[in-house]
């Protein structure tokens, strides 16, 4: 590794305020599964590792290429931890196609008794359900598979393929797409969502203004999340 050099120093001093933003989005995926001091000693290795390795002459956007280099260093760690059980990952593929069958089943998204009914458990059991699999909610180009090219992205916000996809694709023709989908959801998860992604609120501030507890913010951004890719994928197949 080159060596933190005055440089360096400089760039990590200047920057240090991009890993809160970056934990901040990643908080809500990884809440009460990652502990967020973790998320931020992550951040912290990438944003060294953006700054020792830095090459002004092949990119002229240092906060791009830290951000990118923060969300990895937190990815990587994460992954190496395997946070989200295959249980977890069954039931989210299970809401989601759900989500799918009713949406052509009733000709709209359906509400949370309905959901449930069609699981065989009661709406309690579905709130524990979306509050369990939080970690396996975000919207990936994935969930465009099958829908016209664009062109990729920036980087200038802080995600790109997770939660916060949402606020990358905002300028984009597939955020049009999601635009229409999320006219879909409910006024609560709309609201959930503008206020996490565009109005950078935590969740504990979001409950506050619903007058909702913070793990009932998860479970509403679970089920908007799960809702949005059921759609996509439905739009996909139109």
């Amino acid at each position: 590794m080159n060596q933190l050099d005055a440089k360096s120093k400089k760039l990590i001093e200047d920057n240090f305020k991009l890993i809160n933003s970056v934990v901040n989005f990643m908080t809500l995926k990884y809440h009460g599964i990652v502990d967020r001091d973790d998320l931020v000693e992550f951040g912290i290795a990438g944003l060294i590792d953006a700054a020792v390795k830095y090459d002004p002459s092949k990119n002229n956007n240092f906060k791009k290429y830290a951000i990118t280099r923060i969300k990895g260093s937190i990815l990587d760690e994460i992954r190496k931890l395997d946070y989200l059980t295959r249980n977890a990952r069954e039931a989210s593929n299970k809401l989601e196609k759900t989500y799918m069958h009713l949406e052509q089943k009733l000709g709209r998204m359906p509400d949370d008794a309905e959901t449930a009914e069609e699981l065989g458990i009661s709406p309690d059991e579905l709130n524990d359900m979306l509050y369990k699999i939080r970690g396996a909610s975000f919207i990936s180009d994935m969930d465009f598979a099958g829908m016209p090219k664009t062109p990729v992205e920036t980087l200038e916000t802080v995600e790109s393929a997770e939660p916060s996809a949402v606020d990358n694709l905002i300028d984009s023709e597939k955020g049009e797409i999601l635009k229409k989908c999320i006219d879909t959801l409910d006024d609560i998860e709309k609201n959930v969502l503008m206020m996490y992604y565009y109005e950078e609120l935590t969740l504990k501030n979001i409950g506050k203004v619903l007058n909702l507890t913070e793990s009932r913010i998860c479970q509403i951004h679970s089920k908007a999340i799960l809702k949005l890719k059921a759609r996509l994928n439905s739009y996909a197949n139109q």
